[in-house]
C-alpha cells in the first residue's frame, strides 16, 4: 500500500535540503512554515513517493530528529488492471489510466510500484518511460 508522508522541520519556515541517493543529489524543498501571534508552524514536505521518503528517512538530519513526521496518509493506488508480470511485457489489453500524473518523475513513481515493479534502470529517460507504459497497458493523460 502506498503512503503519502508529510515531513516537517520544527523551527524553520523554508529550507532546502540535499539528500544523496547513489551519486546523484535530491534536493528537497521544505515550505509552507509560519510564524505568527499564535505560535510557529514548522516548514513541510508532503511525498508519496518512495524514493524520497527512502532518502529522506536515510538522512542524518532525519536520524538526529532536526526532519520529523508529521502526518501518515495510507493511498490506494487507482489502477484499473493488475499486471502480473514483474517485466511487464505480457500484459493484458486493458489501460490503467493515472489521469493525476503531470511529469516524468511521477510517471516513473507509478511503474515503479505495485503491480509493474519496474526497475529504475529501464527508466532513464522520457522515451523509455513511454515505452514502458505502452508495454504495461499504462496511460499518463496529463503527461504523455
Amino acid at each position: 500500500m502506498k503512503k503519502k508522508i508529510t515531513y516537517e522541520i520544527k523551527g524553520q519556515i523554508e529550507r532546502s535540503c540535499y539528500f544523496r541517493v547513489g551519486k546523484a543529489m535530491l534536493r528537497v524543498e521544505f515550505s509552507g512554515g509560519s510564524i505568527n501571534s499564535a505560535g510557529m508552524n514548522p516548514a513541510f514536505y508532503v511525498t508519496d513517493n518512495p524514493l524520497y521518503q527512502k532518502a529522506i528517512e536515510s538522512s542524518e538530519q532525519f536520524r538526529n530528529g532536526e526532519i520529523t513526521i508529521g502526518a501518515v496518509e495510507n493511498i490506494d493506488s487507482p489502477a484499473a488492471s493488475v499486471c502480473t508480470n514483474a517485466i511487464c511485457a505480457d500484459c493484458d489489453d486493458n489501460v490503467a489510466v493515472y489521469a493525476d500524473v503531470s511529469n516524468m518523475q511521477q510517471a516513473r513513481a507509478v511503474l515503479m510500484g505495485e503491480p509493474y515493479m519496474v526497475p529504475l534502470s529501464e527508466l532513464q529517460n522520457k522515451a523509455a518511460v513511454r515505452n514502458k507504459a505502452d508495454e504495461c497497458g499504462v496511460s499518463f493523460p496529463g503527461w504523455l
